[in-house]
């Protein structure tokens, strides 16, 4: 009774009463010769009695938790501590080590014969192959996992949640919706404060992905305000990061659009919410250590970057080092998309196009390498917008890109002029267009005159009307 009221109390992420509860299950277990709920208690305790955060003795702990069950023939107790392992490592950034031990767990269950605790970590194993860039690993995983079925509870949601993260990053976004609804509506059935320490934030992340690449950026910042509300009512506000990058992107994203459209409105309240968010995350980071204090350096970098990109300050030094530090981790996709942010800051400042170049063909080929179709597609227009010779002898860069400006070529306009024109028809400025496309003002003005002469018409707001016509646009 006192091991799973310890299990309980570490679900809702009360660590202080689940340690003292572990701690005594542990001694009535050892007084009584209880060998079995010995090792439930070890597999919920953090390091020696009295400690919280002792990764270390936590999973020593652990391998002794699942050495009993393992001689006790206890599968739930050994799929526990298999499952423990996996995420104690994870949160001390040790990925591989983290998906040693839930492949491992997978074949110790599957020869106990337990399906669901088979499936349930190679649900963990595919989060770790995710992160580490092995998607393929990931999705057959998954793929076999859903099919049998055999996970309802936490491990139903969960899983349906690695799945939609995996079809985000790869662009499947209708199958990752599917995913979402189907993840919440599980979730939903626990109650508000399971939910909170289990779901909430998890669900945050991947409404927040989907959002910022789909450009819907109020939405990506309300999701991942709503993670990081969930993260506070379980108690622990760091739980999970990367809401605060996600959400920072988000502010980010919300002041581009609202400059390009002269919107002074928009662009001061996202700045002031940015600046909030990016207040609370230095709090955080400032306030102590922390269990994920090697990912939280790497997002505080990375929110730096990003609210340097929120009041239009091109920073492609800080993007650079927030990359490095998710290759750090091991990392490669997250690394990628910041790599994607400092060759656009580089273009930005004026830095020699050789350095921009570099850094978007390391992106590019860790994209193409994972399959992912959405930062690909961004690297691409990047590229192009910028003058960046993508190559990759393995994979060409696809010409479907191209297809809009062959209307315009009809027209008599170059590719370049076909790009200014569709920003002509968004409403930019010179000055903006020129930032954009990483030309002077100057230069920008001069294509826009040469626009209105091979159309034929008097102002910009008539290209602009014949861009939308012929569906020229982006």
């Amino acid at each position: 009774m006192l091991a799973g009221y310890a299990q309980i109390l570490g679900l809702l992420g009360r660590d202080e009463e689940r340690q003292q509860a572990a701690e005594a299950a542990l001694a009535t277990a050892r007084r009584v010769g209880a060998r079995r709920e010995e090792g439930r208690a070890l597999g919920l305790l953090d390091g020696e009695p009295g400690t919280l955060g002792d990764v270390d003795g936590t999973l020593a702990n652990l391998l002794e938790a699942r050495r009993i069950a393992d001689e006790q023939a206890d599968v739930d107790g050994l799929g526990w501590a298999c499952l423990q392992l996996a995420w104690v490592s994870e949160e001390a950034g040790r990925l591989a080590e983290a998906l040693a031990f839930a492949l491992e767990g997978a074949e110790a269950s599957r020869r106990l014969g337990s399906p669901r605790w088979h499936d349930g970590l190679q649900a963990t194993a595919a989060n770790m192959e995710f992160r580490l860039g092995r998607w393929d690993e990931a999705d057959r995983h998954l793929r076999a996992a859903l099919e049998r079925d055999w996970l309802t509870g936490p491990g139903g949601v969960h899983i349906r949640l690695e799945r939609a993260r995996l079809d985000i990053a790869r662009g499947d976004f209708a199958a990752a919706r599917r995913w979402l609804e189907e993840a919440s509506g599980l979730a939903a059935k626990g109650g508000q404060a399971q939910s909170d320490a289990q779901f909430g934030r998890l669900l945050a992340v991947a409404r927040a992905e989907l959002a910022l690449w789909e450009g819907r950026d109020e939405e990506a910042f309300q999701a991942a305000n709503d993670g990081l509300a969930a993260s506070v009512r379980a108690g622990d506000e760091g739980a999970e990061p990367v809401l605060f990058a996600l959400g920072l992107a988000a502010t980010a994203d919300r002041a581009e659009r609202a400059r390009a459209h002269r919107n002074a409105v928009g662009v001061e309240t996202a700045r002031r919410e940015g600046d909030e968010l990016y207040g609370r995350l230095e709090a955080l980071v400032n306030g102590g250590a922390h269990r994920r204090d090697r990912e939280l350096a790497v997002v505080l970098t990375q929110g730096r970057a990003e609210h340097a990109r929120l009041h239009d300050r091109p920073d492609p030094a800080t993007w650079a080092a927030a990359a490095a530090g998710w290759e750090a981790l091991g990392q490669p996709y997250p690394a990628a998309c910041a790599r994607l942010r400092e060759a656009e800051a580089l273009l930005a400042s004026r830095a020699p196009r050789a350095w921009a170049e570099e850094t978007l063909r390391a992106a590019y080929e860790v994209a193409v390498r994972l399959g992912a179709v959405p930062l690909r597609r961004e690297l691409e227009r990047l590229a192009q917008r910028g003058r960046v010779q993508l190559q990759t002898p393995a994979e060409p860069v696809p010409v479907a890109e191209a297809e809009a400006p062959s209307v315009a070529r009809s027209l008599g306009l170059t590719r370049r002029e076909a790009e200014v024109l569709a920003l002509l028809a968004e409403g930019r400025t010179n000055r903006q267009i020129g930032q954009e496309l990483f030309i002077t003002e100057k230069t920008a003005s001069i294509h826009v005159s040469r626009i209105l002469a091979k159309l034929g018409v008097a102002g910009r707001g008539e290209a602009a009307a014949v861009a939308h016509r012929l569906g020229i646009g982006r």
